[in-house]
């Protein structure tokens, strides 16, 4: 039994550190280069250890010890206010609420604790141990191979959808008029203001394509639906994903998105009716 949970912890940390490794640029954006290196050697080397069967109860204290050193950082964060945060556990992932990710770190670091208080294993279970890691490792990497296939067909799908948003004058707020009262709303230069769903597939796709575009520039505030029920209402938002694209405080795009060429397309749209506007 502890064989088995000493297994399933060390895949846990193997395709953490894969998951990270694949999907980096994000993940490297959300925790930071540093934070990010650290991670991905400190689990793979943690789950490689364990899966080895090599000081078996040194490994499990390790493992503990990096599970607990996850769940203080989160449990920091929600102290500090934050409801909730995008999940980098295995990759970029979409935001989750922080008591659940918390909770699960902590779950997996009293797994890892009876993994390091349990008895030595003895030495013919260790070398079983061994030929089943390096089939761990195998299937962990035909696993990254299938995602990164996945992932190239998705994105190839992506960029042949159609670059035009969805824009109806009825659907969100209206527009050349003072965009509606939203907390962090600047209204000074260009701002996308995101409206995604908790249980919507296609926004948790858009959501890192979202964070790429505030990294280069323009200011972003993501609008949940279920933490701003308010909020979706008052900008009257027929549904999600939709993207409301500001300048200056005014209303210069909106629309219901699917793709990132739509939503670099309402980006465009409202710049051109602002220079329009100017001339």
């Amino acid at each position: 039994m502890v064989m088995v949970l000493r297994f399933a912890l060390a895949a846990v940390l193997v395709f953490a550190a894969l998951g990270k490794l694949r999907d980096r640029r994000v993940v490297a954006a959300r925790l930071g280069l540093g934070a990010t290196v650290a991670a991905v050697l400190a689990e793979g080397a943690v789950g490689v250890w364990l899966a080895s069967g090599l000081a078996p109860g040194a490994a499990g204290a390790a493992a503990a010890l990096l599970f607990a050193l996850f769940t203080v950082w989160l449990l920091r964060r929600r102290a500090a206010g934050a409801r909730r945060l995008p999940c980098a556990c295995f990759g970029a992932g979409p935001e989750r609420p922080t008591w659940l990710l918390a909770t699960r770190a902590g779950a997996l670091a009293l797994l890892a604790a009876v993994v390091a208080w349990s008895p030595a294993t003895p030495a013919r279970e260790t070398a079983v141990a061994i030929a089943v890691a390096l089939l761990v490792v195998a299937v962990a990497a035909l696993t990254v191979l299938v995602l990164a296939l996945y992932r190239q067909v998705g994105l190839l799908t992506l960029r042949l959808g159609p670059r035009s948003a969805l824009e109806l004058a009825e659907e969100g707020p209206e527009l050349g008029r003072d965009a509606p009262t939203l907390d962090g709303l600047g209204r000074a230069g260009s701002e996308l203001v995101a409206f995604i769903g908790e249980g919507c597939p296609v926004c948790h796709d858009l959501e890192p394509s979202l964070r790429a575009l505030a990294r280069e520039g323009i200011a972003l505030r993501l609008v949940v639906d279920v933490d701003e029920p308010d909020v979706i209402e008052r900008w009257e938002v027929p549904g999600t994903p939709f993207v409301v694209v500001v300048e200056d405080g005014i209303v210069a795009a909106k629309g219901t998105v699917n793709t990132l060429e739509e939503i670099e397309g309402l980006i465009d749209r409202a710049r051109a009716r602002v220079a329009y506007a100017a001339a």
